[in-house]
This record gives C-alpha cells, sequence and structure tokens, in this order.
C-alpha cells in the first residue's frame, strides 16, 4: 500500500507514528515504570521527524525483493542518534489482514512505530500522486495524500495499558528532506539512484 511507506535521497515525508517507552526496571527496588504510549516529538535527543526520517531511508534503500514493505522481511530497524530507538519494519499479514513481527526491545529502550504515513518524492512518476520536486511541493502533497484517506481513529496499547487514539493532530509528524539512493530494483516503481522526499506521519 503506496500510503504505509516510501522514501528517496532527498526526502520529506508526514506520517503516523506511536513512541511507547519500553518498560524500565533499574534493578535497585526503584519499581518498575509502565510503558506508555506518547508523541515521538522527543526521543532519546531525537524530533519525530528525524526518526521518521530514519526508517524511510532504512526502508527505502532496500531492493523490492527483500523490502519489509511489501512483507517479504522482518527488519528491526536502530534508528535515531547512535542508533537507541527501535523502529520495528515489516512483517508478515496474518488471515485475519493483521501483521505480525518480532522484535527483542532491552529494558527501557524506547520504540517507535510507524503506523499510517505517506511519502512524496522527486524519484515518482509526475503523474502518479506522488511526485514532488521541491520541499513544499513535497509537503503538499504528503499531507494531502494521508489527509484524504478514510481513516477516524488508530488505537495503540502497550502491555495490556489503557488505548491510546494516536490519530490526533499532536501525533502527527513531518520529516525533513533526507538523502537516500534507491538501489537497482526500486520498490514502488521509483526511479533508481538519489532523489528527494518529504514524508509524513502521525506518531504517538
Amino acid at each position: 500500500m503506496r500510503v504505509v511507506l516510501r522514501i528517496a535521497i532527498a526526502v520529506l515525508a508526514m506520517m503516523m507514528v506511536a513512541a511507547p517507552a519500553a518498560v524500565a526496571d533499574d534493578g535497585k527496588g526503584g519499581g518498575h515504570r509502565h510503558p506508555s504510549v506518547v508523541p515521538a516529538d522527543k526521543v532519546a535527543g531525537n524530533t519525530g521527524g528525524r526518526l521518521l526520517g530514519d526508517w524511510y531511508v532504512e526502508n527505502l534503500s532496500r531492493p523490492a525483493d527483500a523490502n519489509p514493505f511489501v512483507g517479504t522481511d522482518e527488519l528491526c530497524l536502530d534508528v535515531g542518534r547512535h542508533g537507541k530507538v527501535l523502529a520495528p519494519a515489516g512483517g508478515i499479514p496474518d488471515s485475519a489482514g493483521l501483521i505480525e513481527m518480532t522484535c527483542t526491545v532491552k529494558v527501557g529502550r524506547p520504540v517507535i512505530l510507524v503506523m499510517t504515513s505517506s511519502d512524496c518524492s522527486s524519484a515518482e512518476p509526475e503523474d502518479g500522486g506522488f511526485y514532488g520536486e521541491t520541499a513544499q511541493e513535497q509537503r503538499a502533497c504528503a499531507v494531502g495524500f494521508l489527509k484524504s484517506l478514510d481513516i477516524t481513529s488508530i488505537n495503540v496499547s502497550v502491555d495490556g495499558g489503557r488505548p491510546v487514539d494516536i490519530h490526533q493532530p499532536r501525533f502527527l509528524e513531518v520529516s525533513p528532506q533526507r538523502h537516500v539512493v534507491f538501489p537497482k530494483n526500486p520498490i514502488f516503481g521509483a526511479d533508481p539512484g538519489p532523489a528527494n522526499l518529504r514524508r509524513r506521519c502521525l506518531d504517538g
């Protein structure tokens, strides 16, 4: 599904992301801190936009035959400054259409979940609906497409905790333009080589 994932050499995008804090126990009798679902605006010294950009760069630089966007691979990505944030990608749909995958998370490590996103780049066909040459054009394209989706809520729960609807403005993140090189067998029919992209997403 095009709206779920895409990126290019210089990228800008919008997305929906969930950033639940990992469970933490200091091992000194300090108790157990329950995980929570919060906007990804300040995670381990990163902005949500930077984390989103890292996630897209990692995914779009992989060829179509080994790309989690089409369910052929599972990846537990290390994103952000010094790779301190875990970002699952991929997974195989089950009979009900749900995506399942497994990542091992160290105690206390933050996790970013990209739930719904769109991106536009200069590597797209100009008549395909996802093309944008400048940062402004890419932002308008990505924001417009994400807003056009018929989604009313996206509920995220961690360890059985209270569900949080991240389909809210405070969970929205927009990535800065990033540098990415599409491989020879790129996903989404993009042109191999460098491009510029921006994406947008909701994050929690």
